[in-house]
């Protein structure tokens, strides 16, 4: 596959993840919350803090959506290899790994508020582990495209 054709498939999931992004954070969670509170209205306060805090957990996927963007460029370029592009993931593994550890304290003190279920908890700690895994993968690769820059820049100097 050429770089482009990579390039091009990388941005298109880009576009794909941003938009399921935008549905969710502007329709779905807005709708559940609603039908929720209509079911069970004794929980209408706990519907605003918790639209907020959803999308505010939100905000750096798309932060690192944008850096993703600027990889597939450099895909594009073929200049994968280079500290600058290193640095952009390394940025998106430091983001998802704050986004994480956010998220989880939010829902720890949501529940402490009495103002979610310990279930909720539970059952966010399985995005929690995947964000971390997902952060800890970018970190390696980070790590070894730093590992290939230096090494490529090495080489060139040498010829």
């Amino acid at each position: 596959m050429s770089s482009k054709t990579l390039c091009a498939w990388v941005r298109l999931a880009v576009v794909a993840v941003a938009v399921c992004g935008l549905i969710l954070c502007g329709y779905v969670l807005p709708s559940w919350g609603a039908a929720i509170v209509r079911g069970t209205p004794e929980v209408a306060s706990w519907y605003l803090p918790w639209l907020l805090f959803l999308w505010a957990a939100a905000l750096p996927c798309f932060a690192i959506l944008w850096l993703v963007w600027k990889v597939a460029g450099a895909i594009q370029r073929e200049t994968v290899f280079t500290l600058r592009t290193a640095r952009w993931i390394k940025s998106a593994a430091g983001c998802l790994f704050a986004d994480v550890g956010f998220f989880f304290a939010g829902n720890v003190i949501f529940v402490l508020m009495g103002r979610s279920h310990p279930g909720i908890l539970l059952l966010s700690l399985f995005g929690d582990i995947l964000g971390v895994a997902l952060a800890i993968l970018a970190a390696v690769l980070s790590r070894y495209i730093t590992k290939a820059a230096v090494l490529q820049e090495e080489s060139e100097g040498t010829i």
